[in-house]
């Protein structure tokens, strides 16, 4: 490999480190008023029952426990060490996120079960009426 590729694998491999440790670090989106306002959206808009709304209270405690049990301390201070060494690790940063990914996987399936359970008990009206909402997030996502 020559220099060239070197450096542009490097400085693409760091950009996307950092922008993916910012955007996880720095978003929460599972946590806090954000949160509870989707979940108020979702029961306004859908006109979701007692019931569902628990669902969705038990889908979002879930994931925020989830957020709150990642060591996020311990995270930046291995990415700043690697970000100040002279040449990026590349296999430390590979098992890094092989680390996150399998974590994700561990998981899913009971996240999974718990989206299941909540679409599961949606109505036709409320199930087209969430995917209108889905679509017109992604249609305004796009714009930014």
């Amino acid at each position: 490999m020559n220099t060239f590729t070197k450096i542009a694998i490097t400085v693409v491999a760091t950009a996307s480190l950092v922008v993916g440790a910012g955007a996880y670090a720095g978003k929460k989106f599972a946590s806090g008023m954000k949160g509870e306002f989707l979940i108020y959206k979702l029961e306004k808009e859908l006109d979701l029952s007692s019931e569902q709304v628990d669902r969705l209270e038990g889908i979002r405690s879930y994931m925020k426990a989830k957020h709150d049990s990642h060591d996020h301390a311990d995270c930046k201070i291995k990415l700043v060490a690697m970000l100040s060494e002279p040449q990026l690790d590349q296999a430390q940063v590979l098992s890094m996120l092989d680390e996150k990914m399998q974590t994700m996987r561990d998981s899913a399936p009971e996240l999974l079960g718990q989206i299941a359970g909540f679409t599961d008990s949606l109505d036709t009206e409320q199930r087209s009426e969430l995917v209108e909402m889905i679509e017109s997030f992604s249609g305004r996502m796009h714009k930014h």
